[in-house]
Formats: structure tokens, C-alpha cells, sequence
């Protein structure tokens, strides 16, 4: 399996290549609104430390949100166009399913892990990861997220920087910038393509924590 990993749900791109011996190349950085040029670079560079071509590619992986609205569409545009001249196998990921991957081994019973992603407008994307309930998932301002969280909680993700001051800090389990490693996103990837699965290229659309405002046209005076 030679894996491309692509996650530019936010301002924090990232891009992970892993050939058939599970040798792994990895790029992370703060994207100023240039996801779709530096993206490619990138992934040439990975290739490059590898020693492979991108023809070689098997399998793909994409992050698929939510995040920006710009953001994530351009990495599944560009993990269409990876996989589908050769109709290569590929898996969309959440984004919030990246966050949570490092804490998976704390997530006890009695203790839940919220994954937080910038929303914009002040506002965070979560998503509450448990062993005993079901994953809930909402998005809420710092205030009332805070009012919400269970005193034992832990939070993890890059909105992370945004809570600093409103919950208590032993609860931020990640808070160095970027927070998502495109390893857990290969690990991820890699688990679903060894049991056999992937995403339907149709299902292959990017999660929003908001919609996305389409303002109506102006009448002709």
C-alpha cells in the first residue's frame, strides 16, 4: 500500500505519504489562505524523501471537515484527483476523528474526551467521544461550552487555544499548534483499507460545522 494522507480542514495543513514498507514522510504548517498552492508542493516532497513517484499511489486519505469552508474542499479536490483517473481506493475521514485519535487509550467510562475545531465567528465545532454513550456532536461558543463540559472531561483539538482561561487548564490535552498529525490520519486511513472499506466516491462531500451562507441576488433596479 503506498498511502496519501491529506488534511487541510483548517488553517493547519498537513500531508503524510506512506510506502508499502510503512516508511512515512510528513509535512504540517500554517496555511495563510494558500491551501491550493502549497499543497501539492507538498505531497512532491514526501514523495521525494521517499523515493517514490506519485503514479505509484494505491490508496488515499482526505480529511473531510468540518473546518473551513474553502479549506476542506480543497483537499478532497485534490484527493479526487488523485484517485480518480485510476479509480484508486479512498477514505474521508472526519476531522475530528484526527483530534480524538492520540487520546483514544483516555477514553474511559467515566471519562469523556470533546474534540474542538475553530467554527469561526468565536464559535467551536465538538464532538464527545465515550466508551458508553454515542457520539454527540453540536456547536457552541466558549461560554456555553464550558457550562456543558463534564467537570472530568478532557479536551483535545485546536480550538483548544480558545478555552485556555475558560475551563480548567488540566483539562487542555492539546495545546501546541498544529494538533492534528497526519500519522493518526494514516493510522486511521490504514485500519479502514486493511478491513476492506472505503468511501463511496459519491459520499466523498466535506462536513461543515455551519453551512455555508449563500447570500441571495440583488434585484435589478
Amino acid at each position: 500500500m503506498i498511502l496519501v494522507a491529506i488534511d487541510t480542514s483548517t488553517r493547519y495543513a498537513a500531508i503524510g505519504v506512506m510506502n508499502d514498507t510503512g516508511d512515512r514522510a510528513c509535512r504540517r504548517w500554517r496555511s495563510n489562505q494558500n491551501h491550493s498552492r502549497e499543497l501539492m508542493p507538498a505531497i512532491a516532497e514526501c514523495f521525494t524523501e521517499l523515493e517514490l513517484e506519485s503514479n505509484q499511489t494505491t490508496h488515499v486519505a482526505v480529511a473531510i471537515g468540518p473546518g473551513g469552508f474553502s479549506s476542506v474542499r480543497v483537499g478532497i479536490s485534490t484527493a479526487l484527483g488523485l484517485i480518480t483517473p485510476r479509480k484508486l481506493p479512498v477514505a474521508g475521514i472526519p476531522t475530528h476523528d484526527i483530534e480524538v485519535m492520540p487520546l483514544l487509550s483516555e477514553i474511559k467510562s467515566d471519562t469523556p474526551v470533546y474534540s474542538l475545531i475553530p467554527a469561526g465567528r468565536n464559535q467551536i465545532s465538538w464532538t464527545r467521544h465515550s466508551r458508553d454513550a454515542a457520539v454527540e456532536t453540536g456547536i457552541a461558543d466558549p461560554k456555553e461550552l464550558a457550562d456543558m463540559v463534564e467537570t472530568n472531561a478532557l479536551l483535545c483539538g485546536e480550538a483548544c487555544e480558545i478555552m485556555k482561561g475558560i475551563v480548567n487548564e488540566s483539562q487542555l490535552k492539546t495545546t501546541n499548534l498544529p494538533t492534528r498529525d497526519p500519522n493518526s490520519l494514516i493510522d486511521i486511513a490504514q485500519r479502514l483499507f486493511e478491513a476492506g472499506k472505503a468511501t463511496p466516491y459519491e459520499q466523498l462531500r466535506p462536513i461543515y460545522a455551519r453551512p455555508p451562507s449563500i447570500s441571495q441576488p440583488k434585484r435589478a433596479k
